[in-house]
């Protein structure tokens, strides 16, 4: 493409600022739905979502073998059709659990083919800047989406909020609709071939490798706060649905900060993901530290702004260091990395919170993000001198 950022990226832009709003809205009206019955309740609900993540490497393998516009399409089209059905029967908790599922294998099949697109849309020398404008509308999710969540939760019912993800995940996959056919890269071989391929290639090279590791690792803490916030805010603090809301925007107020800044210039990918764990350990042990709604919410800031960091640098490590055939598949990796980690927390917060309380929860949680780093360390060594296979398959 002559021109970074033409109409095409623009309108894969677009296309998730409106779905990653109407994901914040329906996860906020999911969590209060399912927290009345309980924090396992909500691990339940959460952990759901998370397990069709594992299936992230079968995801990558078809982003690497479909057209990614229909397959992008195709994913919000069922997810919508998952929330249309969550608004008309407001489930029993074992429904809700299992559309839940249903919706986490849409969003699974899509996170690959959405982010291995990028490097065809905008230039090598632009991926931090597109990246970083992704995340930006990433932080929709966090920033707008549970403020609009909480507000409709409180006015009108959980009903409302999961008719109005539905009808984001419609608008998105018309924009979709508008790319350029996205067809795959070579010759497709057969889908377990190429999804072993794919684990073969993230678990012998070095840079992809230790960013999975380092993304299962800090998952596996930090995502416990999904589980400890609710109750925090509303049983420790006395804060309402709206509070809870607005704590949880506060979170992606930090992403959208660090976000934005991080489109207007070129900085190193490797001291990026440094700075943003430093950045999410401070704010989640001061979460936990804080005696009000406003001074959580100022700490979540801290936070947010630190997973926004995280998601652009290792966005663009990926990018920057996968072959263009194999590129669906390592994001299917190490997304499916950051999932694990995510199910590990799950697991861990309910009787983590129930015992020891929502404080200590996000005690442990930034704890984590020291031994993250640790663990990352070889990530930086291997961008630096960035060796790609030979061969892909």
């Amino acid at each position: 493409m002559s021109q970074p950022f033409d109409m095409a990226f623009r309108v894969l832009l677009w296309s998730r600022a409106v779905s990653f709003t109407g994901d914040g809205i329906g996860r906020t009206a999911l969590v209060l739905y399912a927290a009345a019955h309980g924090s396992a309740a909500v691990s339940l609900v959460l952990l759901a979502v998370a397990v069709p993540r594992f299936l992230g490497p079968v995801a990558g393998a078809l982003a690497d073998r479909l057209d990614q516009r229909k397959l992008m399409a195709v994913c919000e089209v069922g997810q919508a059709v998952v929330f249309v059905l969550l608004a008309v029967l407001t489930p029993s908790l074992p429904v809700l659990v299992a559309l839940a599922g249903v919706a986490g294998c849409f969003a699974t099949a899509f996170v690959p083919a959405g982010r291995s697109v990028v490097p065809v849309l905008v230039p090598e020398r632009d991926l931090g800047r597109a990246n970083a404008l992704l995340g930006t509308a990433f932080t929709l999710q966090t920033a707008v989406g549970p403020t609009i969540g909480g507000l409709a939760v409180e006015a009108g019912g959980s009903r409302v909020a999961f008719a109005f993800n539905a009808l984001t995940f419609v608008v998105s996959a018309l924009l979709l609709t508008r790319l350029p056919a996205l067809r795959p890269h070579g010759v497709p071989k057969g889908l377990w071939t190429e999804t072993v391929a794919g684990l073969r290639f993230v678990a012998t090279t070095p840079g992809p490798r230790a960013l999975a590791l380092s993304l299962f690792v800090v998952v596996s803490f930090v995502a416990m706060d999904n589980v400890a916030l609710v109750f925090l805010v509303e049983d420790r603090l006395h804060g309402s649905a709206a509070e809870f809301g607005l704590t949880q925007a506060a979170f992606g107020v930090g992403m959208l900060a660090a976000s934005g800044l991080l489109t207007v210039g070129r900085l190193p990918a490797v001291g990026l993901l440094i700075g943003g764990l430093v950045l999410s350990a401070s704010g989640t042990v001061a979460t936990a530290l804080l005696p009000t709604v406003l001074a959580v919410a100022m700490a979540q800031i801290v936070a947010g702004a630190g997973n926004g960091v995280e998601n652009v640098a290792s966005d663009t490590l990926v990018q920057r260091l996968t072959p263009r055939p194999m590129l669906g598949r390592a994001f299917g990796a190490v997304g499916t990395a950051a999932q694990l980690g995510s199910a590990v927390a799950y697991v861990i917060a309910a009787p983590l919170v129930s015992t020891l309380g929502p404080r200590v929860t996000f005690i442990v949680a930034g704890a984590g993000c020291g031994l993250a780093m640790l663990v990352a360390v070889p990530a930086l060594r291997a961008a630096s001198r960035p060796q790609l296979p030979a061969s892909t398959h």
